[in-house]
């Protein structure tokens, strides 16, 4: 199920395998096969779990849960592992999908805003530079968005946008400002420009000088790092045969 995760069905022979049983052992091959399948799914879950946090380098908690199974049932012998739709959050797919198959990494919400205010490419992606502090993966936090966006006025509801007074510390004092700056007039801000490498900056108030936060890079093309659909068939292959004995062990024909 490129895009979107892997769906086990039965490889195994159960037809022929039902007409070797007698008729309550047969009766059973439906509930035998389905547990099979959700043990073998979580199986390949748990090995594509180990598999990112060994090939990703301090891969967050939000990554490592990413996945989910579809479990199977007595009348539907179908189970999936799939990557999760994000509700609320980043579909799974669209910042993992590069890691599977290659390709360029997705513009986050913040990047994508960025773009649509004219101060970043469509090619382009933001990368933390040296004047930024980073979180324990390496990730530019949230919140740290939040202010940087408002204070160049970029918030999707303009309220939430930095005001002159908003820029003032505790002590009445202006603390500085984030600005965008390119050394190029293409994207139709002359105001932007400045021979620097294009970015977002930091400039303290009463003083000249400005500190890069976020670097604008173009998007890098990815080579696949995480093998999601060899693993799968792997461990389909591995484990399918096991967990059916398992299930037939653990549950006899008489008890269901």
């Amino acid at each position: 199920m490129p895009g979107n995760g892997f769906t086990l069905n039965i490889s195994a022979d159960i037809d022929g395998l039902a007409s070797r049983l007698d008729a309550f052992q047969r009766d059973s091959v439906p509930f035998w096969t389905s547990k099979a399948l959700n043990d073998t799914a979580n199986d390949i879950k748990d090995a594509e779990v180990a598999e990112m946090a060994r090939v990703f380098d301090r891969p967050t908690r939000f990554t490592l849960n990413a996945l989910y199974v579809k479990f199977s049932s007595k009348s539907n012998l179908t189970a999936a592992v799939l990557f999760k739709d994000g509700g609320a959050s980043i579909p799974a797919w669209r910042y993992l999908g590069p890691e599977v198959e290659g390709g360029s990494r997705r513009q986050k919400s913040y990047e994508r805003r960025l773009v649509q205010f004219g101060a970043m490419r469509q090619d382009e992606v933001a990368v933390p530079a040296q004047g930024i502090k980073v979180d324990q993966y390496g990730n530019i936090p949230g919140s740290t968005w939040q202010i940087i966006m408002a204070d160049l006025g970029y918030m999707r509801d303009p309220n939430q946008n930095s005001t002159a007074r908003s820029r003032t510390g505790r002590k009445g004092k202006a603390r500085g400002r984030y600005m965008v700056l390119r050394p190029d007039a293409a994207l139709g801000h002359p105001n932007l420009v400045r021979n620097v490498p294009p970015g977002i900056y930091w400039r303290q108030s009463g003083s000249r000088a400005i500190v890069p936060v976020i670097a604008f890079v173009r998007a890098a093309n990815y080579k696949p790092r995480l093998p999601f659909y060899d693993i799968a068939k792997r461990v389909m292959q591995q484990r399918f045969a096991e967990n059916f004995r398992k299930a037939m062990a653990q549950y006899p024909a008489r008890y269901r």
